[in-house]
């Protein structure tokens, strides 16, 4: 039996840092964010220690990317078929798993190109393969009218995490090899207990489904495909992945074959996380007064400008200013598009809709770090870089170009665009035993 999604929806009242369901999932995600973010930026750093290649270390960046992009699918259709507690759960059991195994391999000396590369790939597979659940569950969690406060609240959470996450992965590599995966394997522990601790149970459906994976695909498919706004957005969103983590992995591998310390580095991953925690206290403002539609395409053409310049910067107090500029209006763009976007999907496709979107934006991805490794060695930065930023820029052109996107409204006038427009989900219905608000 299942009843109306009102009578189940948080309350609407109820302020963010009452919901004790919703402290309990963010604290999850925040410890491991802090382990994650230790472990991500060591990595390449580590890998480089272990090889003493750039090629190589593009090369194992490669495998790892494509380790998230085979899981993307199959997690989106697991965490609308499964229920999404139980999935985050066996994420982190799983992190914890590889981290052990990850220690062991750095500790015993066996070490390698290919063993990091298995070990990276089965890590970015067991992510997107799991770990989807986690934000798909938000829907449930929190009323649609805080969906851009919550995504914007992650955003800072992301941001706080990665300011020191550089310095301190840097400071303990600089201690030990093995000091920031026992770190990120830390943090798989703390996001198990917290997840652990929630009250609720997050279902996908009122019922269980008798369609098939070919038929649940087809249908999120056919969903997106009604939206073409999602895939204008998604392009533009794919050229700024491309293109801006393209230019961060050249800066990190360039410095760090520069001789440069990994404290350093890690202080410019500050500075950029820095800019994302600023963007981020103002999202909330932003999306409220700004349509979303501005929000999504002026930061890209600010992001643009500072590619252009960035392969330019003559010292690492340029570099880190170029990194400020990035990262400012990121959680604008995040807060805005992805709150709108959460809103149109129905609960029961989050997941599938989440993968497929994620597929489209990041599904580039990988070819940053290969190009950025071996850009360095066949044909130096200054070419590479620029390659980048024009990537920077025909986004930014996309977005200057799609009529649709520019006239998405403020967030208030979501509701009234999505029914004009024809973009609204049906009724919904949430299962019976999935958590309500608490206080």
């Amino acid at each position: 039996m299942s009843e109306e999604l009102a009578e189940h929806a948080p309350d609407r009242d109820l302020p963010l840092h009452r919901n004790t369901e919703y402290r309990r999932w963010l604290l999850g995600d925040l410890l491991q964010d802090i382990g994650t973010g230790i472990g991500a930026f060591a990595f390449p750093l580590i890998t480089l220690l272990v090889t003493d290649s750039l090629a190589a270390t593009g090369a194992v960046a490669v495998v790892q990317g494509l380790g998230a992009l085979v899981g993307m699918i199959p997690g989106g259709v697991l965490a609308d078929r499964v229920e999404r507690r139980r999935l985050r759960l066996l994420t982190a059991a799983t992190a914890v798993l590889l981290q052990l195994a990850l220690v062991l391999v750095l500790a015993t000396g066996t070490a390698g190109a290919v063993v990091l590369g298995v070990l990276a790939f089965a890590d970015r597979l067991r992510d997107t393969l799991l770990g989807t659940a986690s934000n798909a569950m938000l829907k449930q969690i929190v009323p649609t009218a805080q969906l851009p406060r919550a995504v914007a609240v992650n955003q800072g959470r992301e941001a706080a995490v990665e300011m020191g996450s550089g310095p301190a992965g840097g400071a303990l590599l600089g201690l030990s090899i093995l000091f920031p995966p026992l770190a990120q394997l830390l943090g798989a522990v703390g996001s198990l207990l917290a997840t652990w601790s929630m009250a609720g149970r997050y279902p996908p459906r009122a019922q269980a489904t008798s369609a098939s994976v070919v038929e649940d695909l087809r249908e999120a498919l056919v969903w997106i495909r009604s939206q073409p706004i999602r895939l204008q957005m998604a392009a533009i969103a794919s050229a700024v992945n491309l293109g801006a983590n393209g230019l961060l992995f050249a800066v990190l591998l360039m410095l760090a074959d520069d001789g440069v310390p990994a404290t350093r580095i890690g202080l410019l991953n500050s500075v950029l996380a820095g800019a994302i925690l600023l963007g981020s206290v103002l999202a909330p403002r932003l999306v409220d007064r700004v349509p979303t539609g501005v929000l999504a395409i002026a930061p890209v053409l600010l992001m643009a400008a500072v590619g252009a310049a960035l392969p330019f910067a003559p010292s690492l107090v340029w570099i880190g200013a170029c990194y400020a500029l990035l990262g400012i209006g990121l959680p604008a763009i995040n807060s805005s598009t992805q709150g709108f976007f959460t809103h149109l999907t129905p609960i029961a496709m989050q997941g599938r809709i989440g993968s497929l979107m994620r597929l489209l934006t990041l599904g580039l991805m990988p070819l940053a770090p290969a190009a950025a490794g071996w850009g360095l060695d066949l044909v130096g930065p200054l070419p590479m870089m620029l390659g980048f930023a024009a990537v920077l820029v025909l986004g930014a052109l996309a977005g200057l170009l799609d009529r649709d996107l520019r006239r998405v409204p403020t967030a208030p006038h979501w509701v009234r665009f999505a029914r004009e427009e024809g973009l609204a989900a049906e009724e919904e219905t949430v299962p019976e035993n999935a958590t309500a608000a608490e206080g």
